[in-house]
C-alpha cells in the first residue's frame, strides 16, 4: 500500500483495492485524486455528507458526489460503532 493510503490502524475509514489503486496509480488525473481525497476527509467529519444519499437496494450504503461532477463515491456506513465505520467500496468517474 503507498503512503497516501496508509491510515492508522483506528482509524474508522477503509478503503477497497480499487480504491487504493485508483489513488496510487499515477495516472489518475490530479483532479479527480483530490476529489476524492476531498471528501474521505468531508467523511472524517460526517458518515453522510451533503448531496449523499442511499443506494437503492444496497443498505447501508450511500453514495456522494465528487467535487466538480468528476464522479460518485460508493461507500458503506456502520453506524453501530463510535465513530461510525465507512468502507469505501469503489469510486464512479464521470469520464
Amino acid at each position: 500500500m503507498s503512503d497516501c493510503t496508509e491510515f492508522p490502524d483506528d482509524d474508522p475509514i477503509t478503503l477497497s483495492p480499487a480504491v487504493e489503486e485508483l489513488l496510487g496509480d499515477p495516472g489518475t488525473p490530479a483532479d479527480v485524486f483530490s476529489a476524492v481525497v476531498a471528501l474521505i476527509v468531508e467523511l472524517r467529519e460526517n458518515p453522510f455528507p451533503h448531496l449523499s444519499m442511499p443506494v437503492p437496494g444496497r443498505p447501508g450504503m450511500h453514495s456522494a458526489p465528487l467535487r466538480r461532477d468528476l464522479g460518485l463515491m460508493e461507500y458503506a456506513v456502520d453506524e453501530g460503532q463510535e465513530p461510525p465505520r465507512i468502507y469505501v467500496s469503489r469510486i464512479l468517474r464521470a469520464d
